[in-house]
């Protein structure tokens, strides 16, 4: 399957813009390339469930020296339709992050103690396991509360990601409630994106962080 045109122009975005998935304590500044430019302006890429189909994306990534976040639900890994141990460690050896996402991709608000603790931690522990350096989250669906968001910081991640009301500000304001953009739907497309980025530059800069699904044509998210 070949990748998606609106995916591949945010790809060529990003190579011109900057993009990171470094500590959320840092400051990273934008890569100037000749062409474009985006001040005060930090975008990153993020991959949530591990479909199987996310892996179409590796090569890209790959050829342009851009990396990306994968949050894993480590409890379907090597299922049907979701990115094998293989796959996941491939990305990670190419320089991409790979972040947990629960065990069974459970919403968080609807679990309490020792059952919101095994989504949480156990799922970290499996990615270590597979040998990952795991230190970022993301709540499956966006949904949290206060609970949830102590037991991420007990598990021992450094962060954890939203999925709404993003930008978010460099450094972010909360690091366990990262603020992202819109999903990336299938109307979602390039010039749309655009706008994000631009948007949010001339608005003073911030945190552009684009939450993604599956990696197809013709496919909802």
């Amino acid at each position: 399957m070949k990748l998606p045109k609106k995916l591949l122009n945010l790809l060529i975005l990003i190579v011109l813009a900057g993009c990171t998935t470094e500590p959320v304590t840092q400051q990273i500044p934008t890569p100037k390339k000749e062409g474009i430019t985006f001040k005060n302006t930090v975008v990153s890429l993020t991959f949530d469930d591990g479909d199987a189909d996310n892996y179409l994306i590796r090569p890209i990534l790959a050829e342009n020296n851009i990396p990306a976040t994968f949050y894993v639900v480590s409890g379907f890994t090597d299922s049907d339709g979701y990115m094998t141990e293989e796959q996941l460690r491939g990305l990670y050896e190419d320089g991409n992050e790979i972040g947990g996402h629960t065990l069974s991709h459970t919403k968080l608000t609807d679990v309490r103690g020792d059952e919101l603790k095994k989504e949480v931690c156990d799922d970290r522990a499996n990615l270590l396991a597979y040998g990952f350096e795991v230190n970022s989250f993301a709540f499956p669906y966006g949904h949290y509360d206060e609970e949830a968001r102590q037991i991420v910081i007990e598990c021992g991640y450094s962060n954890a990601r939203t999925v709404t009301d993003g930008p978010d500000t460099v450094p972010p304001g909360d690091a366990y409630a990262l603020q992202a953009m819109p999903y990336i739907v299938s109307d979602s497309d390039f010039s749309k994106m655009f706008r994000y980025v631009t948007g949010v530059e001339q608005e003073g800069g911030g945190w552009v962080i684009f939450v993604f699904h599956h990696v197809c044509d013709q496919c909802d998210q």
